[in-house]
């Protein structure tokens, strides 16, 4: 890749970075996305899914098309990592790389486009830009989902997507065929009993002591209700309750996720997370129990994941070409390939000089920008390679 377009890559990244933007909000995400398709000559669509763009690169018009995927929403978290790029919006942060992603899909559309100009490119590329991967709406749908609905993935022959892996090393790649990502759901508890002062704890069933029944319950459903060999997750991730010192509340929130790989499995947990629930009915509490359904499992197609590991063992070389355990995280990429044949790749972004992991989804979040012309090239080569098989 030439020295030019990887410095390009890098002033992508660093300035999305900069400039980090919550789902359905990626406006000046948007925009950057649009110019630089716009000074490719690569006719695009924006406004999809709210705030997505889609761009079109045509080569051999009797050919099939690809889709290549790039998530552009950023994280409610505080960045603490001092770099010359920090995020200037206190509060917002890219902490799972949906900078790279956007920069390295334009990466993607640079070499793409070059060959398409030369006659070069046996098929047809559309490029996809996505809101809101972290998130969904009040209709509870993602960027992902609302892509497809809105006919984004229509005509599709396939369709590629990836995302950087803090545990894997810079230089290496990994996917699977079949199962890859868990489907997720979120939950939310409301515990109601009646109030009290606190020096009189007889007159209320108190929530707050009753959530340390409800955390041992709801945590020993995967590990009691669930069949050993099944994958399951199920984890509280807030608790909130009570406004003073000397007053027992009247009501108590739980939030939290569950992960499944299995339509079985996820029906099992909602259905085992209720009951676990209803432990506070005996106490004198009453409770609500909503589940707000999330992403599906993202599947990959078998034909399309030879095509990336072909990919991977040419560009990266066969030892780095990593088969990937199942993974618990969950991706809204999920919808694309129910569309299309696709395939989505964990590509390492771990400097093997750093002492520490620097995970995903934390303050200090950080990778190693080698991996945006690999990226890049990742995404273009697994798509010629479909075009021209």
């Amino acid at each position: 890749m030439p020295r030019a377009l990887q410095e390009r890559l890098r002033s992508w990244r660093r300035t999305i970075h900069r400039h980090p933007e919550l789902s359905y909000t990626e406006e000046r995400t948007a925009k950057l996305v649009q110019t630089a398709l716009a000074d490719l000559g690569i006719r695009f669509e924006g406004g999809v899914a709210k705030t997505g763009v889609v761009g079109h690169i045509q080569g051999d018009p009797a050919g099939p098309t690809v889709g290549l995927r790039a998530d552009m929403d950023a994280l409610p978290i505080l960045e603490e990592n001092g770099s010359e790029f920090d995020s200037e919006r206190p509060g917002v942060m890219h902490a799972c790389g949906h900078d790279a992603h956007t920069a390295m899909l334009l990466g993607t559309a640079t070499l793409l486009k070059a060959r398409a100009d030369s006659g070069q490119l046996a098929g047809n590329i559309r490029l996809l830009f996505q809101p809101s991967e972290e998130s969904w709406d009040d209709e509870g749908k993602s960027g992902g989902r609302r892509m497809v609905e809105e006919g984004a993935l229509e005509g599709l022959d396939a369709v590629f997507g990836l995302h950087v892996d803090s545990e894997i090393e810079v230089g290496s790649a990994g996917t699977r065929s079949g199962k890859l990502l868990a489907a997720v759901d979120a939950f939310e508890l409301t515990v109601h009993a009646e109030g009290a002062h606190a020096t009189e704890p007889h007159k209320s069933a108190d929530p707050i002591a009753l959530a340390g029944l409800l955390v041992n319950a709801i945590h020993q459903v995967v590990s009691r209700q669930l069949d050993p060999v099944e994958h399951g997750v199920l984890t509280i991730g807030t608790i909130n309750a009570g406004t003073a010192t000397n007053i027992i509340p009247d009501r108590l929130t739980m939030t939290g996720t569950m992960r499944s790989m299995t339509p079985e499995t996820r029906q099992r947990l909602r259905t085992e997370l209720r009951r676990a629930c209803s432990l506070v009915e005996t106490f004198g509490a009453s409770f609500e129990l909503l589940i707000e359904e999330g992403y599906p499992v993202t599947v990959n197609d078998p034909a399309a994941t030879e095509v990336a590991f072909e990919t991977m063992r040419d560009l990266l070389g066969p030892s780095n070409a990593l088969e990937s355990p199942l993974i618990m995280g969950s991706e809204d990429f999920s919808y694309m390939a129910e569309e299309a044949p696709g395939c989505f790749v964990m590509v390492g972004v771990r400097d093997p000089s750093w002492e520490r992991e620097y995970p995903v989804h934390t303050p200090t979040f950080r990778l190693h920008e080698g991996v945006l012309p690999l990226g890049s090239s990742l995404l273009a080569g697994a798509a010629m390679r479909w075009l021209e098989r």
